[in-house]
Parts: C-alpha cells; sequence; structure tokens
C-alpha cells in the first residue's frame, strides 16, 4: 500500500511539474521529524520570486498526532523579517488533515483563486494549527538553508532562522503583460484612426498627454511628437497585417476531448478569439 502512494504521490508531482512553475521547493523528506504544530506553536517558510506570478498549488508534508487534526495554511506578506498580513482575503486555507496518510502528502489547490504574488517581494508560508485539539508535526525538508520563522505563544513573537524549512512545495503561473503597442496612445490595443486624431490634438495644442502617452506616442523617439510622427503611425496603420502562423500538432492530453488528433490555430478558426498550445513536458 505504502509502495502505492509513493507512486501515485510521483505522477501528481509530474503532473503539477509540467503545467506550473515551481517557485518554492524544499523537495519530499526523508524523516518523519519536524516542527510542532499546536495551539502555541507555528511555523512559515520565507519565500521570494523574480516574476509575478498567480498562485496554484501547495503541497506539504505534515502528520498528525492528535486525535483530530486540523490546519490553516496561509501565505502572507512580509512583515519586518516576520510573517505579515495575509497576501489576500483568499490566501488562507483550513485543511482537515487524515490520519490514515502514511506518506504525509497533503495538497490544496488554487486554480480557482486569483492569488498574485509580486515579482521582487518576501512572502511566508504559514502552517499553524486550526484549534486546542490539533497536534501535528511539519516533517523538516532534507535541506537545511532555507529561512524559516517560529513562534512558540500563538503569533505573538517570531524567531527567524536560517535552518530546515517545513518541507513542501508551491507552484504558481507566471504573468506575462502585453507589450506596449508604439503609437497606441489610447492603450486599447489597437492602432487606428482615434490614435492617430489623438496625437494630432496633441501636435495642435488640444490635448495633454501622461508621460507614458507621451513615450508611446513618440514613434522614432527622438524626444519629440510632431508630423514625423504622425505620418510613420499612418504608414504602420497602412502596413498589411501579418496572419498568426498556423500548423499542426497531436492534442497529447489524454482528458482533452481532441486527444490522437493533428490540429492548429486554423482548426478553431471561428470558434474562438485567441489560442493557447501548452508544452508537452
Amino acid at each position: 500500500m505504502l509502495r502505492i502512494l509513493i507512486i501515485l504521490t510521483f505522477f501528481i508531482n509530474i503532473a503539477f511539474l509540467q503545467d506550473r512553475s515551481t517557485i518554492f521547493n524544499t523537495g519530499s523528506p526523508d524523516g518523519t521529524e519536524g516542527f510542532l504544530i499546536d495551539n502555541n506553536h507555528s511555523v512559515a517558510n520565507r519565500f521570494s520570486i523574480s516574476n509575478d506570478y498567480v498562485l496554484e498549488a501547495m503541497v506539504f508534508y505534515v502528520s498528525q498526532q492528535s486525535t483530530f487534526g486540523n490546519v490553516t495554511v496561509s501565505i502572507r506578506e512580509d512583515d519586518d523579517d516576520s510573517p505579515g498580513e495575509l497576501v489576500s482575503d483568499l490566501s488562507i486555507w483550513e485543511f482537515q488533515l487524515d490520519p490514515q496518510n502514511q506518506n504525509n502528502y497533503n495538497l490544496i489547490v488554487t486554480t480557482d483563486l486569483c492569488i498574485y504574488l509580486d515579482a521582487d517581494n518576501y512572502y511566508w508560508w504559514l502552517i499553524e494549527a486550526t484549534d486546542a485539539m490539533t497536534e501535528a508535526t511539519w516533517i523538516y525538508s532534507n535541506g537545511s538553508l532555507y529561512y524559516n520563522a517560529t513562534t512558540d505563544d500563538n503569533g505573538e513573537t517570531w524567531t527567524s532562522q536560517f535552518g530546515y524549512a517545513g518541507a513542501g512545495g508551491i507552484w504558481a503561473e507566471q504573468i506575462f503583460e502585453n507589450a506596449t503597442l508604439q503609437g497606441d496612445v489610447n492603450q486599447d490595443f489597437v492602432l487606428n484612426i482615434i490614435d492617430i486624431v489623438t496625437i494630432v490634438s496633441y501636435v495642435t495644442g488640444n490635448t495633454d498627454f501622461e508621460q507614458e502617452q507621451f513615450d508611446i506616442a513618440d514613434l522614432n523617439s527622438d524626444g519629440v511628437i510632431n508630423v514625423i510622427d504622425i505620418v510613420q503611425l499612418v504608414n504602420i496603420i497602412l502596413s498589411p497585417i501579418h496572419a498568426n502562423p498556423d500548423f499542426i500538432l497531436e492534442d497529447v492530453n489524454p482528458a482533452s476531448e481532441y486527444f490522437g488528433e493533428n490540429l492548429g490555430p486554423s482548426f478553431f478558426n471561428g470558434q474562438v478569439s485567441c489560442y493557447y498550445f501548452g508544452k508537452q513536458g
């Protein structure tokens, strides 16, 4: 039975790694020792990210010691090197532990939520007991070079240090923003006569631009908006529109209704307004 659970865990981990970016991962633990989680004792792992992300899922290795076990998992802001406020009202979950869970693998999926994590910030992944009846262990990570915070007074004070982390991983989807379309001064993602009229209005002194609009309207980047920029924008608008590339690939997603079929963007013409083709692995 234990072997089956380990194999199942392995395939679940692969599934998440294929679809998501790993923003924090200590790996699965080798032992059973760890941090005490009870009414007074809580633990948090600190992590940082270099890009903007939307939270997708969390896996954590927590074992239940009491007859009943309920923990509260949350993602929090950094507050002077300690866990602070929630990232959002949605970034907190009550989770019921299963005493029959022999591998101590617990999963929370957050794909139905929109929890944003901003680049170049520190965050804390906190696990605490939900009630006074709960006693559990957040099993140690294999490595000891992580930054964590612990409390023994129910969060009144925190002690932060380098050492073992609570074992687990966090997955998220990276956010890619649309690049600025040069000349699109009204920022509707379309270059048309409205943008031309707006720039003309600025050149004739009838409209003021914010700095961002000025930079977008200065098509030749000479620091001045004049008739040269207007002519350049007209030429861009009149240029032929390049069609999206077309291709044919086999659908390798077993859950897809088109599994095994060869298809591409032209297959969906007139049905959808955008296409997303993800990686196989």
